[in-house]
């Protein structure tokens, strides 16, 4: 692994290339990104840069990347100020407030975060060496940070815990269900009045049978004679556990196990799906954790609501207003 000094000695470089990094807030960096003059501009990166000396700080930029590999194991301290230590996944953590494009290239930016960081701890410092952490607006200002923080991890704790991977995949499954119940499908079946008559036809066509051929030899149904075809229809209309185990079929695929309803025991064979459509789960996975982020959330925050005791105004004032005067 390379050693601090070392590290340290590649950061200067790439600091020389990118020059000063100073932002405190959120606000310049959206400002960076819609386009709008800062004070204090982003760095050019050294991935954008030409020539021969662009070259050699590209090198450089790939050296801190493996390096950077290595520092996400163990964490260093990557600088100290006035004996406060500063450690990579501070430095790493600072960069969420910057835009896409310098999330792509950390380790070209890297220097100047580390940067940023050392002159807000100086500056902080400097602060508290005037009291102004006793300030009633510093104080005003901490609480509200103290709420959003608080807030926040509360939030990324709870929809960790509720929107888990097992139930994207059972909203997706649910909602495939109801596009396949809303499309007309083929299919035949075999009906026997025995679950264990079932069973073997299933050992058949494991074996090789033709679905038609079996139909019409073991069918008590009156399709038995069109080879099991049942024609085009939607799933909803039928029985349900006929209907559910249809739709968790893929075309050209038959029931593992027999279903039961009350005409007897059935093994399905889809044999076409029109219009099918359905995303892949893959697909749709991103947007259905959306979906149940917003859901787990909205529940979570109307239940502390109905908990709560609340008082809004200026409308619970208005209206409050207008009963007294009305009382009169």
């Amino acid at each position: 692994m390379a050693s601090l000094p070392a590290l340290q000695a590649i950061f200067r470089r790439i600091s020389a290339v990118f020059g000063v990094f100073l932002l405190f807030t959120a606000a310049p960096l959206a400002a960076q990104e819609s386009g709008e003059d800062l004070l204090l501009p982003l760095p050019k990166s050294a991935l954008d840069a030409e020539g021969a000396d662009a070259a050699e700080d590209k090198a450089e930029v790939a050296r801190l990347g493996d390096a950077m590999e290595q520092m996400a194991l163990q964490n260093p301290v990557v600088a100290r100020v006035n004996g406060h230590e500063i450690r990579w996944a501070a430095v790493m953590a600072s960069a969420q407030d910057l835009p896409e494009r310098y999330q792509e290239q950390l380790e070209s930016v890297f220097p100047a975060l580390l940067d940023r960081l050392v002159d807000v701890r100086l500056l902080a410092e400097a602060a508290r060496e005037q009291g102004l952490s006793e300030d009633e607006e510093v104080r005003r200002r901490r609480v509200e940070l103290e709420d959003r923080l608080l807030s926040n991890v509360f939030l990324e704790r709870y929809v960790a815990e509720n929107v888990t991977t097992a139930a994207v995949r059972a909203r997706y499954d649910a909602m495939v269900a109801l596009r396949r119940a809303n499309l007309e499908v083929r299919a035949r079946h075999i009906i026997v009045e025995t679950e264990e008559e079932a069973e073997a036809v299933i050992a058949e066509l494991d074996a090789g049978e033709v679905f038609p051929t079996l139909a019409r030899e073991r069918s008590i149904g009156p399709s038995a004679e069109r080879g099991g075809d049942l024609g085009y229809f939607f799933s909803r209309r039928m029985d349900p556990d006929f209907a559910e185990a249809l739709n968790a079929l893929e075309p050209g695929s038959y029931t593992a196990e027999p279903v039961e309803t009350g005409f007897g025991w059935h093994v399905i064979l889809l044999v076409d799906r029109r219009d099918d459509d359905v995303p892949s789960f893959l697909d749709m996975r991103d947007q259905l954790r959306e979906e149940l982020t917003r859901e787990a959330m909205g529940r979570l925050v109307g239940s502390l609501r109905q908990r709560a005791s609340l008082e809004m105004f200026p409308e619970d004032a208005a209206s409050g207003a207008g009963g007294e005067s009305s009382g009169q």
